[in-house]
C-alpha cells in the first residue's frame, strides 16, 4: 500500500522536542539524528532509546512520523502528528492486544503539545475529533495494481471496497474509525480492522492535494511489522450524512 507514498521528510533532522500529553497522558522527550534514525525517553528517564522513525510532511509545517517502543511488552506503536505551525501534537498510541484477540491491536487517542525551543504552544487549543469527511467517498490509488474506495459513513465507522482486476468493485467491508481535523484540509484519520487481520492503520489525509500519508501496524504471518501507506485520492461522490446524525438530525 506504499507505491504512491511521499518522500520521506528530512523536516525533523537535528531537531531537539517534548511531546506533553493532556489529563495526565505521557510526555516523551526526542532528539532526530538523521532522516530515520531518533532517540526517544520518557520523561524523567536518563536512558535515551534508539528507533528507526520514518516522517512525512504531507502539509507545510506538519509531520506526521511513526516509530516502535522496541522491547515493550505488550509490543508498542506510536503514530505522531506535529504541527509545527500551531505548536500541537496528536497520537494515536497502538498496543498488539484485546480483550477479544491476541492478536489485534488496540489504540488510544491523545492530544497535547510540542516544547520546543523557539516554539510557543498554545494552552487551551488542541486539534480536535471531527465529523467533516463523513458523507464523501473518496478511491485511493494506492499503486498500479492497488485502488481501493473508502466510504466515509457515520462520524465513527467508515467502509471500503477494492477494485478487481476487471474494474468492478469487490466484497465492501465496515471498521471502527475516527477521524481528527488537524487544520483545514488536513485530517488524521484512522481505523481498525476488527476481527480481520487485527491491524491498525492511520494516515494524514490532505483534501486539497488529494494525497495520503501514513502507517499500518499490526502482527501477520511474517511477524510484527509497521509499514507505509500512501496514496493518491480522486473525489467518489458526498452524501449529507450528518444531518441524521446528532440531537439536531431526523435520525435522534
Amino acid at each position: 500500500m506504499a507505491g504512491n507514498k511521499m518522500e520521506l521528510s528530512d523536516y525533523l533532522v537535528g531537531k531537539e522536542l517534548t511531546v506533553r500529553y493532556d489529563n495526565g497522558g505521557p510526555a516523551w522527550n526526542y532528539r532526530f539524528d538523521e532522516i530515520r534514525k531518533l532517540h526517544w525517553r520518557r520523561e524523567g528517564e536518563t536512558q535515551w532509546h534508539d528507533e528507526v522513525y520514518e516522517a512525512f510532511e504531507p502539509d507545510d509545517d506538519l509531520i506526521f512520523f511513526a516509530h516502535m517502543h522496541s522491547g515493550a511488552r505488550p509490543a508498542e506503536c506510536v503514530q505522531i502528528v506535529l504541527d509545527f505551525a500551531n505548536g500541537l501534537t496528536s497520537c494515536a498510541d497502538s498496543k498488539v492486544g484485546s480483550r477479544y484477540m491476541g492478536n489485534e491491536v488496540s489504540y488510544r487517542f491523545i492530544f497535547g503539545v510540542i516544547e520546543m525551543k523557539g516554539l510557543e504552544a498554545p494552552k487551551y487549543w488542541r486539534h480536535a475529533f471531527t465529523n467533516e469527511l463523513v458523507g464523501r467517498a473518496l478511491t485511493w490509488n494506492y499503486a498500479d495494481t492497488l485502488t481501493s474506495m473508502h466510504v466515509y459513513s457515520t462520524p465513527h465507522s467508515y467502509s471500503w471496497t477494492i477494485f478487481m482486476d476487471n474494474g468492478t468493485l469487490g466484497m465492501m467491508w465496515s471498521s471502527p474509525c475516527h477521524y481528527v481535523k488537524l487544520r483545514d484540509y488536513a485530517y488524521l484519520f484512522e481505523w481498525m480492522e476488527e476481527a480481520c487481520n487485527g491491524h491498525h492503520s492511520a494516515i494524514v489525509i490532505n483534501t486539497r492535494t488529494m494525497r495520503e500519508c501514513g502507517f499500518g501496524y499490526g502482527v501477520g504471518k511474517n511477524g510484527l511489522s509497521l509499514s507505509d501507506v500512501g496514496a493518491l485520492a480522486r473525489n467518489a461522490g458526498y452524501y449529507d450524512v450528518n444531518r441524521f446524525m446528532g440531537p439536531k438530525g431526523k435520525g435522534a
